[in-house]
């Protein structure tokens, strides 16, 4: 795609920005093949579904909640792969100031027992170090699953309506503050690593993150603290390709560019080169947009909880994407041509002969479950032994409660999956009020996935508009192929409800 990039701006991009869209154009960030059936999914009663999360008001409040991925990761390197994971859904309901309530999983392994321990010890020790529960799980078993796990992990976050904060109010003058861990060279190229098939490669392990919980606990009561004194006007988290996609998303979104100085970031490996700062996925930081008379009170309160910051840009009326490194110019592009890939071909052949449902073994246990902790935050209202993939949680902010439900279709079959899970939380006295998905497939340029990933779509769209059922987020996983097998399709929800 760079020669598209090329004859568009009438120009050859140098290396730097090669770089640029070499992550911004990948299936993970750029939704080459699944954009435009995204676009049609339901979402009528839903709020903030185009931002970091979505969800649905309920009184004064709002439950928002996100469905994502950490398939690739889980594969090469499963402890940190899982928990890295965990911190990332979590910080993308922080960024919109919600506060973390619960976290919810659907895994799915094959014939691989160090897959699979390293997976649920790595959301056990995230979810139970940064103190948010673990109340809804699914773990399912298929041999197409040994080499390619599926880690489908949720977080779900309470919010004030009036008071949520989103990725698209910058104003140009504003600085651009990045708070957090020190960025490294660890995550490096995980937006491409996420969009290939996997091949266990010993340079996979460069694309995996390290975790580190008690960054994420002091980020996340900082950031709520800088969030309830209305001292920055929007925030993003660094997920995929790091500060190129969170800068790059807040400009596009606010209609304005930005001015990045990559010497005035805190780093922590003297080697980094800048392209590589850009790119880097360490965890554990957060980027705002801020005012510049707010900048003190910010740091004042970042200090206190022993957390790094640093000035690293600029929002600019211009709508381009300036980078520089020690007052040289590394690249400058459109904002708008760099975070939207053209479109690609897409194949629709093949059939559906055998896209018809399957029932798959139910592997989840005590010696899974329990290892997460249900409870902490006091919330919760069942124990997790008669149903682990369900829970209720009480929202005595609004005097009510939730359920949360977690569930999966595999190869097909998604229309009665939903139509079930809505029949099975109204049986316990629930409302349905909204889904997140994530929807895990091999690789999107071989038929016939694409056909049977629109049939998907079609079976979602089906039941959301028979029960009023909103997709309010959620995440689409393609390439989930190893050398010897390709997953089984294999759709994972998150449904949550509303006390009658």
């Amino acid at each position: 795609m760079i020669s598209y990039v090329e004859k568009k701006l009438n120009r050859n991009l140098n290396e730097f920005e090669k770089a640029l869209f070499s992550a911004t154009y990948s299936e993970h960030c750029g939704y080459l093949h699944s954009r435009k059936l995204l676009n049609t999914l339901y979402r009528q009663g839903s709020v903030y579904y185009k931002e970091n999360a979505g969800g649905f008001r309920l009184g004064n409040h709002a439950i928002l909640f996100k469905m994502e991925s950490h398939n690739h990761p889980c594969a090469v390197e499963p402890f940190n792969g899982a928990a890295t994971g965990i911190g990332g859904i979590i910080r993308d309901v922080l960024a919109m100031n919600a506060e973390p309530v619960a976290l919810c999983n659907s895994l799915k392994f094959g014939d691989n027992e160090r897959i699979k321990k390293g997976v649920v010890e790595g959301i056990s020790f995230y979810g139970n170090c940064i103190g948010v529960p673990t109340v809804s799980t699914e773990v399912l078993y298929d041999k197409s699953y040994t080499f390619n796990p599926l880690v489908n992990v949720t977080a779900v976050g309470l919010a004030k309506f009036e008071d949520i904060v989103t990725s698209s109010c910058a104003k140009p003058g504003q600085k651009l503050l990045l708070a957090g861990s020190a960025t490294m060279k660890d995550g490096l190229g995980g937006a491409a690593f996420a969009s290939k098939n996997l091949k266990n490669d010993k340079d996979d392990k460069l694309s995996i993150q390290i975790a580190n919980p008690f960054m994420k606990k002091k980020l996340i009561e900082a950031t709520l603290e800088i969030f309830r004194r209305k001292l920055v006007v929007c925030a993003q988290d660094c997920g995929a390709a790091g500060i190129l996609s969170s800068t790059s998303e807040i400009a596009y979104k606010s209609g304005a560019g930005v001015h990045l100085e990559l010497a005035n970031l805190h780093i922590g490996d003297s080697s980094i080169l800048p392209e590589e700062m850009l790119l880097s996925e360490t965890q554990e930081r957060m980027l705002f947009s801020a005012d510049e008379k707010n900048i003190s009170e910010i740091k004042a309160i970042l200090d206190k909880y022993q957390i790094e910051v640093s000035i690293i840009g600029d929002v600019i009326s211009e709508k381009v994407y300036k980078v520089y490194y020690k007052g040289r110019l590394c690249g400058a592009v459109p904002t708008d041509i760099l975070v939207t890939p053209p479109d690609v071909e897409i194949d629709f052949s093949g059939d559906l002969s055998d896209f018809k449902g399957e029932k798959i073994k139910d592997i989840n246990s005590e010696e899974i479950f329990e290892q997460y902790d249900s409870t902490v935050g006091a919330r919760t209202l069942l124990e997790p032994y008669e149903n682990p993939n369900y829970n209720e949680l009480l929202i005595r902010e609004e005097n009510t409660s939730v359920c949360i439900y977690t569930f999966s279709s595999v190869n097909g079959g998604t229309y009665e999956v939903l139509k079930d899970a809505v029949s099975f939380i109204n049986r316990h006295g629930y409302n349905p009020k909204g889904i997140t998905n994530c929807l895990n497939f091999p690789n999107p340029e071989h038929a016939p996935t694409m056909l049977k990933f629109k049939k998907t779509i079609d079976d979602i769209n089906k039941a959301c508009y028979e029960f009023k059922l909103p997709v309010c987020s959620g995440n689409v996983s393609f390439y989930n192929e190893a050398e010897y097998y390709k997953i089984k399709p294999s759709a994972s929800f998150t449904l949550i409800g509303v006390k009658k």
